[in-house]
Order: C-alpha cells, then sequence, then structure tokens
C-alpha cells in the first residue's frame, strides 16, 4: 500500500529508494524471507539499502544492495526520490523516561538526514511511535520543517505490525515531502498538540481533526506500571482496507503538486552492483 501511495504521488518506477530502519532489505522487496547478514553478536550488518522504486508491488528480482558512506560509489550519489522506513521499536509502550526521549532524538535526527538526502519533491514515508506526532512540545519539528511539507498520517491499531504482548504501542504512517523551495506551504505545516482533559494524554491536533485517520476506536488505560497508555482498538481488522481510503486521499489531494525534476535518474540499479560487506553499522544514515 505504501508503494501504491508513492507512485500515486508521483514517484517514478525504477527510481532511486533510500529504506533504513527495521529489515530494510524487506521494505524494498516485500520478500520477508530475505536473507539478513549479520554480525557475531546477532545484529544487522547494515542498516541501509537502496533500491528501485517497485512497479506494482516489490520485485526481488530486482537488485538492493546496501548504502555505503564510500565517496566513491556511484551508486550512492544523491539525491533519492523516495526514503521509507520503519523505525525501530515504534510499535512498543517504554517505560523509561530516558529510553522514550531517546527514540524521539533518534527519530528526528534520522528523518533530517533521510529528507536531505532526497530530491526537491521526493517523498518520505516514516512508520514512527504515535508518541511523536503526540509529543507535546511542536518545535521539536522546527528544523524539519524547514525542509519537507506535512502531506499527512494514519494511526494503526495495536498489535497492527505484531502481536506480541509487548507490541501494543499504536503506530502512525507519516507522509512528508521534500520541499523545492524555501517558502513553506502554510496548509501543509506540522501539526501542534493538544492536552486532552478527558482522558490525561497529549494528542496530535491532526488526528483531532482527522478522526476517520485513527484506524479504530482511540482507548486510554492505566497499565501494569500504573502508566497512562493510549491505545487504538480494531478487533475486526478493518484497518488495511480503511489505510487504502487514507492513502488514496493523501494522493488525491497532493499529487498534482509534486515534482520530480531530473529526467534520468528513474533506472533501476545495475544488477552487478556490488554489496560492501565490510562496512559497520553506524547511529545514523
Amino acid at each position: 500500500m505504501i508503494w501504491d501511495l508513492l507512485r500515486d504521488l508521483g514517484a517514478p518506477v525504477g527510481g532511486r529508494t533510500l529504506a533504513f530502519g527495521v529489515d530494510p532489505q524487506v521494505l524494498l522487496t516485500g520478500d520477508s524471507n530475505w536473507p539478513q547478514a549479520r554480525d557475531a553478536d546477532g545484529f544487522p550488518v547494515h542498516d541501509r539499502w537502496q533500491g528501485p522504486v517497485p512497479g506494482s508491488r516489490p520485485s526481488t528480482h530486482w537488485e538492493t544492495f546496501p548504502v555505503t558512506r564510500n565517496p566513491l560509489n556511484l551508486q550512492m550519489a544523491r539525491p533519492f526520490d523516495v526514503a521509507v522506513a520503519s523505525m525501530p521499536y515504534s510499535d512498543i509502550h517504554l517505560r523509561s523516561r530516558e529510553t522514550r526521549a531517546m527514540r524521539l532524538h533518534s527519530f528526528h535526527v534520522q528523518a533530517i538526514e533521510a529528507l536531505d538526502a532526497l530530491a526537491p519533491g521526493g517523498h518520505a514515508v516514516f512508520l514512527a511511535n504515535h508518541s511523536v506526532l503526540d509529543y507535546p512540545d511542536p518545535s521539536r519539528w522546527a528544523r524539519l520543517a524547514k525542509m519537507a511539507d506535512f502531506l499527512g498520517a494514519a494511526r494503526l491499531p495495536s498489535h497492527a505490525l505484531r502481536a506480541a504482548p509487548a507490541c501494543d504501542a499504536p503506530v502512525d504512517v507519516l507522509v512528508l515531502r521534500r520541499r523545492d523551495s524555501g517558502y513553506p506551504d502554510t496548509g501543509l505545516q506540522f501539526p501542534d498538540v493538544h492536552w486532552s482533559t478527558e482522558d490525561g494524554l497529549h494528542e496530535s491536533s491532526y488526528f483531532t481533526t482527522h478522526r476517520d485517520r485513527v484506524l479504530g476506536t482511540r482507548d486510554v488505560g492505566t497499565d501494569y506500571w500504573g502508566m497512562q497508555q493510549l491505545a487504538v482498538h480494531d478487533p475486526d481488522r478493518t484497518w488495511p482496507g480503511r489505510l487504502v481510503g487514507v492513502f488514496n486521499e493523501i494522493a488525491h489531494q497532493h499529487a498534482n503538486s509534486t515534482t520530480y525534476p531530473t529526467p534520468g535518474r528513474g533506472e533501476p540499479a545495475p544488477r552487478h552492483a556490488t554489496r560492501l560487506q565490510e562496512e559497520p553499522p553506524g547511529l545514523h544514515l
């Protein structure tokens, strides 16, 4: 569904995609059985991958390969047309204030670096914990707001991505566009946050005004540790169909304003591209 959205927004089939976060090669290929190179401690060797924007569905036969920081690798020449990411631990309610702050900081660092790698008019789709949009200080968006427009979002239900008991946090799908000028559209600003006196939690004003984009029934409860936690319930699993509707609305609203100004970049990555296995993983892109 994310690839359908990106193509509807104007991403060229065969254009260049940057993927990072959780299982980035799966984001590019749709192949959940993709062999993941891991180090001696069991961690993924590469956390950033590149590949072509797929056609009707991700294609496992198109070459995808790790991104390298080596400037002599001409296949890494910027910019990218698309960036996609599934942020780590996005569907987990973290109990520590310090780890929550670290997750928020990591999101903004990686989102800024991803947008910096995009061509003007390029799009980014991030799967992120709901606390990113619900964070009570909207000034955290200041750097991103200088680079990108906020096109929309959808809030997935608890357990939408994984059914494990600990994975009970709603996840947001954020759709951003790299701005092609220094003048932001006032209608595409990042949303602010308000305090809900009804349930005692902060909530993004975007979902206050777009209740249909919360893909389930909003609920607030107290967990085992006595913390107030947001939940979104969808026992009948209607959210995939509703997500298609949200993506269609976002594409219909913003596709006409999208430009990909550089022709000729939209070519599939060559099949002989080298996988550079010696690069160690890093914190940032």
